[in-house]
């Protein structure tokens, strides 16, 4: 069975309306997932008095089962990060409308790997049903459950969020940084402060709910609806009565809904209502667990801040690649190694095809050599988001002046310039392991491959100029393949999804 296939029905979707240009929205934040939202305090002075009520409302859980610490989280900083949203299906203190099913199961986990820069986005959608090993895990009693095979949302179930991360470091090799659990009312509280999100059918949806039976209570038209909470669960939940029935068809609607969420944001100017964003943050942070990293709001706040000019169009939402082998689970391909590696060494997915035409960097200078060819290094982080301190690293008077000029003209940040200790016979980069892409950037700029790895370094890149040095060459940003079949959404995209054809007659 091939993998990946769209959900039936698909079609991309002409927006009604131009979403505006606001420049003052993607100096502050433009946000990837609705979760993100629930990281900026936009409460204005005089606050002090209400943060500090909201930080009693955020619940943490003991990570000491983990295999190491999650990295604590620097002030600004834009490394490359991973970051774990899992959506909880419990149904305590949610209220009534949701179900009796006991147990909590993570139905919804996102792998989010913000890129070195945080100008982009790749957020994995990892289907429940995955066929994975999980454990060892510690449960709520100190008792140890497992190790063994089976679906994916049942290490949430047994060990709760600190076992899901678990499991997916111990299958995947990737390491979660930071990590989100939200419900029910989370989620609804979103989108009705949101004003409701908008979403596109090909078709009528009508799906009643009968007690004792089930069903999701959908009643939407073909075309354009805007949709409140407690619809939006609905839609992002129900599995069976639209479409083609599979979780992961639900999966990819999904991504259309949250795509949908993110441009909703964007367009409403949510951070401008200080009130409004302090009544949505007293009723989330309620339903909200976080890694001890991102316990406070000062932590939440910051870690939004780090992505000012994450824009929709640079989100990306894929699928693992995965196979339907008949047992009722979804098994991970040779193809899901490739991108979990992808995502260990902070690269582009879906892969960039050798014949696909580079992107130049907005920001690099005209007067630059021409861009690179197809056979030149993937580079996936802009000139503008690279620090850079210049040092001469020869006997030529200036040339760390004239160096940084020319970087600067390329877009590079540049934090100070100097002269080295130590002489060298060819121009070296020296860079932290966190910011090895945009060390990458910046050796090739400077036509060299001498770098070398100093985790001394904070986030600034050391570049020390040789002898060699020559006019340094334009970034061009690796693009992903636009091939149809990968299964990608992209958030900036407007696009509808199918129904079940079915309408309410009386």
């Amino acid at each position: 069975m091939s993998k990946n296939q769209p959900a039936r029905g698909k079609r991309r979707a002409q927006p009604t309306t131009v979403p505006p240009s606001v420049g003052p929205w993607t100096r502050r934040l433009t946000a990837f997932a609705s979760v993100l939202i629930m990281t900026v305090t936009a409460v204005g002075g005089g606050a002090v008095y209400a943060l500090n009520n909201l930080n009693k409302n955020i619940h943490t859980v003991d990570e000491s089962d983990l295999n190491g610490t999650p990295a604590p989280y620097i002030p600004s900083d834009t490394s490359a990060t991973n970051f774990l949203v899992m959506g909880s299906d419990t149904r305590v203190d949610q209220g009534a409308g949701f179900g009796n099913v006991g147990g909590a199961r993570a139905d919804t986990a996102l792998l989010v790997h913000l890129y070195e820069g945080r100008k982009s986005a790749l957020v994995v959608s990892i289907p429940r049903d995955s066929f994975v090993s999980i454990g060892p895990c510690k449960q709520s009693d100190g008792s140890v459950v497992g190790p063994w095979q089976t679906k994916f949302n049942a290490a949430f179930a047994y060990g709760g969020p600190v076992c899901t991360i678990k499991t997916l470091q111990n299958q995947t090799g990737i390491t979660i940084d930071k990590f989100l659990v939200l419900d029910f009312k989370a989620f609804k509280s979103v989108v009705n402060t949101l004003g409701g999100v908008k979403v596109c059918l090909t078709t009528p949806v009508y799906d009643p709910y009968v007690p004792g039976q089930g069903g999701s209570g959908l009643n939407l038209p073909a075309g354009y609806s805007t949709i409140s909470g407690k619809q939006a669960l609905a839609f992002v939940r129900a599995r069976e009565s639209i479409g083609d029935g599979s979780d992961l068809g639900r999966i990819q609607r999904q991504q259309e809904f949250l795509s949908s969420m993110i441009r909703g944001m964007q367009e409403k100017h949510l951070l401008t209502n200080p009130a409004l964003m302090y009544r949505l943050l007293n009723v989330v942070t309620e339903s909200l667990t976080t890694s001890k990293n991102l316990s406070s709001m000062k932590a939440l706040e910051d870690f939004a801040l780090s992505l000012s000019y994450l824009k929709p169009a640079n989100i990306t939402f894929v699928t693992t690649p995965y196979e339907l082998i008949g047992d009722g689970n979804v098994h991970w391909t040779s193809e899901t190694a490739d991108l979990w590696k992808a995502i260990q060494n902070d690269k582009p997915w879906p892969p960039v095809s050798d014949s696909a035409s580079a992107t130049p960097s907005t920001s690099a200078s005209a007067s630059a050599s021409p861009a690179p060819k197809a056979s030149t290094p993937t580079l996936i982080t802009p000139a503008d988001s690279v620090h850079v301190i210049v040092l001469n690293g020869t006997k030529t008077s200036g040339l760390a002046n004239k160096a940084a000029t020319q970087l600067r003209k390329l877009g590079y940040k540049i934090t100070s310039t100097g002269n080295s200790d130590i002489k060298v016979t060819a121009t070296e980069v020296h860079y932290n392991s966190r910011f090895k892409a945009g060390a990458d950037s910046l050796a090739y700029s400077a036509h060299t491959k001498l770098l070398k790895k100093d985790n001394s370094l904070t986030k600034s890149i050391v570049i020390v100029v040789g002898p060699d040095w020559s006019a340094p060459r334009k970034v061009v940003i690796a693009t992903p393949s636009a091939s149809s079949d990968t299964g990608a959404v992209n958030a900036g995209d407007f696009s509808c999804t199918e129904g079940n054809n079915r309408i309410k007659t009386k």
